[in-house]
């Protein structure tokens, strides 16, 4: 008798778990990616489990930013109690559901919050300073290339970082007597004519200045540039493992998982208003060695003690 009311004291004492449901809205090609296994890895560090305490919807653009407000929409009615975006995917949808970013250059100046130190609302995230970054991608392109003359940069005017990122790239380029290529483009197609312009043979370059998958500039241009031997730099370190020459930037599965201490603790009760917007913990530049060998180029010794990586 004494067994059975302690085992029903047990179970009536015993708390139900919380499961928590997190929205994942990405412009990628894929769910998951290295924002958001990085998040998702970050989350597991302090204990969610995926189908135990943590539920994840996630919706993928598959970088057509016109598919994110209908997208955006279907995670809302999920209810989830935490969204989380990457890149060109985050917005202010809502006001009540905590929101964390990654991937975003000035989150300021795209209103999703007042300010980095005090958001002052529903959103708080990663910075990237992507655009802020894009005159010392340049010069380090440069003095890793130093026979480099004209350099492509292709850009969707409809958005206000990457018209920003060519304003720093433009002054940059008269410092470093370099002729900088603009070409706007709105559609995938018009990528093809920009880049036919450049020769191979280290004199022309592409410098892109996108983070996300938007118009596919990323991908495509690095697919025209490997075959034909174009040197290329990045704002992310994600593309020199693909073949990108140089690289410097955020490590963007990383900056998942500092996402992720943001998520927890908004999950665990800090109002997100509270949390003010941080850097990335680390900005790394990255020579690939073995696209400057596939390319007849010879990067200078001293570029190479410079760099945080080298892959060879």
């Amino acid at each position: 008798m004494l067994l059975v009311l302690l085992s029903a004291t047990s179970v009536l004492g015993a708390q139900p778990i919380k499961v928590f449901k997190i929205g994942i809205l990405t412009d990628a090609m894929v769910q998951w990616h290295s924002s958001t296994e990085g998040f998702r890895d970050g989350l597991k560090e302090f204990g969610y489990v995926e189908g135990k305490n943590v539920i994840f919807e996630v919706r993928a653009a598959q970088g057509d930013t016109s598919r994110l407000a209908e997208l955006a929409a279907e995670l809302l009615q999920q209810k989830p109690d935490l969204l989380f975006c990457v890149s060109d995917a985050c917005r202010r949808e809502t006001r009540e559901i905590p929101i964390v970013f990654t991937q975003v250059g000035d989150p300021v100046r795209l209103g999703l919050v007042e300010s980095i130190a005090r958001p002052g609302g529903n959103v708080t995230g990663i910075a990237n300073l992507r655009a802020d970054l894009t005159a010392k991608r340049l010069e380090l392109f440069k003095e890793s290339v130093p026979s480099l003359r004209r350099v492509l940069v292709t850009y969707d005017p409809r958005k206000t970082e990457e018209r920003e990122a060519v304003t720093f790239a433009k002054t940059a380029a008269s410092r470093l007597g370099l002729t900088l290529l603009e070409r706007p483009i709105t559609a995938p197609l018009e990528i093809e004519p920009a880049i036919a312009e450049l020769k191979e043979g280290g004199h022309d370059g592409i410098l892109i200045v996108q983070a996300g998958t938007n118009l596919n500039i990323p991908g495509r241009s690095l697919e025209v540039a490997t075959s034909n031997k174009l040197p290329t730099m990045y704002p992310a370190s994600f593309w020199s493992r693909f073949g990108a020459l140089t690289s410097y930037g955020p490590d963007q599965y990383l900056q998942g998982r500092q996402a992720a201490r943001l998520a927890h603790r908004i999950l665990t009760g800090t109002p997100p208003r509270e949390l003010p917007v941080e850097l990335p913990d680390r900005i790394e530049f990255i020579i690939n060695l073995k696209t400057a060998k596939r390319l007849g180029l010879t990067v200078p010794r001293p570029m190479l003690i410079r760099a945080d990586r080298v892959i060879e």
